[in-house]
């Protein structure tokens, strides 16, 4: 049985983490498949990743961790943040879903994303140095620049593990909702009826550093001689 499924709907998809029983935890097998997901749904407007049995992910798999060696623990390290940047990076919207809770690399994949969903109930930490550990696929600059610098270091150097709403006062999580899954498809079909030539500008034009407004100018032109824009605008001055 693989480790992830795909929910393919029309202009967006589901992407869903199948390992219960060790709590969607994240082996090299399944970075692997996630890498393999992305791949197979290019050109989605918005992707929404969710674990199964009601639980986002307990983070990197422990026990892979444990029988690694040095180079081993390299390899883990450059695989996760291949497969996080290629999560940051999609040209659709990704939104994490998250339900139960995400630890340590469960989090950084859910930093990974561009929208992050949770309920109050939902525990979220980067909890790796309480193992003797650190993040190492990205979440402390991605924490860093999402919530700040001092939001990161404290939660990084502490372990500590917040609650939803703990959580979204930080700037960790985007929205609360009691039903994480249900208000992501509601956003992923909602984004998904957007123009998926504005979606993909705005997505790229935020993630520059810094925000580029020469930029910002030319893909606007684009944008606005576009198909999608000009039958939009017709549509609202009621030319059509």
């Amino acid at each position: 049985m693989p480790f992830i499924s795909v929910d393919k709907k029309e202009k967006y998809a589901f992407v869903t983490i199948n390992r219960p029983e060790k709590k969607n935890a994240l082996s090299i097998d399944v970075l692997m498949e996630i890498e393999d997901a992305l791949k197979s749904l290019a050109g989605m407007s918005a992707l929404v990743f969710r674990g199964s049995g009601g639980f986002f992910s307990a983070g990197g798999d422990l026990a892979v961790m444990y029988s690694a060696d040095r180079d081993k623990g390299r390899e883990f390290s450059r695989i996760g943040n291949r497969v996080m940047d290629l999560v940051e990076n999609y040209e659709g919207v990704t939104i994490a879903s998250v339900e139960g809770g995400a630890y340590g690399g469960g989090l950084e994949l859910a930093l990974s994303c561009d929208i992050r969903i949770a309920s109050d109930r939902t525990k979220l930490g980067l909890t790796e140095v309480n193992l003797g550990l650190f993040p190492g696929w990205g979440g402390m600059k991605r924490l860093s620049k999402i919530a700040g610098p001092a939001t990161a270091k404290y939660l990084a150097l502490t372990g500590s593990v917040l609650n939803g709403s703990d959580a979204m006062r930080l700037g960790l999580v985007t929205m609360l909702c009691d039903d994480p899954n249900g208000c992501a498809m509601q956003l992923a079909e909602s984004i998904s009826s957007k123009s998926i030539v504005s979606v993909r500008a705005i997505k790229h034009l935020l993630s520059r550093e810094p925000y580029d407004s020469t930029e910002e100018s030319r893909m606007f032109g684009d944008v606005l001689s576009s198909d999608q824009a000009r039958e939009a605008l017709a549509k609202f001055l009621k030319l059509k």
